[in-house]
């Protein structure tokens, strides 16, 4: 369905390889100027309407729980964001590795034709268990 294959880039192919790693810096940067400034985040608009939390919520325990290298507590508080920042951590440290080795092949995901509805229901259950494992951990 979904498998990580090696290519050389196509021409006028995004860099990968360099603006995700600089995004993923720049976002960490700000959110530690963010911690340090003590300034409050604004309140969640969804919880204060429905009662249940966001798909967002809990990102900011999660970060803060990371910063702590409490990788356990942290994916508790909320595993998506957990995961992505530790994708992109890995991603950037792969994208230095690329450009250290001066590497003319890069590393792509690949969908079989025909998968992509599968992937997007996959994608869309996951939503659903991550949205309940939130409403669960962040409401008890």
């Amino acid at each position: 369905m979904l498998r990580l294959i090696r290519r050389p880039a196509y021409p006028g192919e995004l860099n990968h390889e360099l603006v995700w790693p600089a995004a993923f810096v720049s976002g960490a940067a700000f959110a530690w100027a963010w911690f340090l400034s003590g300034l409050q985040l604004p309140q969640c608009f969804f919880i204060r309407l429905t009662g249940l939390p966001c798909l967002g919520c809990g990102g900011t325990r999660c970060a803060r729980s990371l910063v702590r290298l409490d990788f356990a507590q942290a994916f508790l508080f909320h595993p998506g964001f957990c995961l992505v920042v530790m994708s992109a951590l890995f991603w950037t440290l792969y994208s230095a590795v690329f450009w250290l080795r001066r590497d003319t092949l890069r590393l792509r995901f690949f969908v079989a034709p025909g998968q992509t509805r599968r992937l997007r229901v996959a994608f869309g259950l996951l939503l659903a268990v991550h949205w309940a494992w939130q409403c669960y951990y962040l409401t008890r």
